[in-house]
């Protein structure tokens, strides 16, 4: 067998996610073994994961790691979003570029661009963390 000589992701990570999927080795099902379970903070739906939560879900997935090892029976929770506010600062500011202002619409037309906006974006951070295997 030839190793390569350089590191290709592609190569090597989505095989390894699909792998792990199959096999449903990120599910946790209650049986007799102490639980552990890690919530991953959820980011905003207004961007993309950055350092800091990177940082974070890398120590969470050696906690969680080190407790599959110790014969836990470890649950590691992504987190989805909660940041309404945040949330609606970019659909306003999103508007505003197109001419429109918040309090000219009802209640039913801006939650309608929320919701668009929330479709668009929502799940950009939980894919990232798929592609970096959490």
């Amino acid at each position: 067998m030839e190793i390569a000589s350089k590191y290709d992701p592609k190569e090597v990570e989505g095989k390894w996610y699909q792998y792990w999927l199959d096999n449903k080795l990120f599910s946790s099902k209650p049986d007799g073994r102490e639980p552990y379970t890690i919530v991953i903070p959820p980011p905003n739906v207004t961007g993309v994961l950055h350092m800091g939560h990177m940082l974070n879900n890398t120590i969470q997935d050696i906690l969680v790691r080190r407790a599959r090892m110790e014969g836990k029976n470890a649950c590691w929770v992504p987190g989805t979003d909660h940041a309404s506010i945040a949330t609606e600062a970019k659909v306003v500011k999103k508007l505003a570029e197109q001419g429109i202002k918040k309090h000219d619409l009802t209640r039913d037309e801006f939650l309608k661009h929320a919701w668009d906006w929330t479709d668009e974006h929502g799940g950009i951070s939980l894919k990232q963390l798929r592609r970096l295997g959490a």
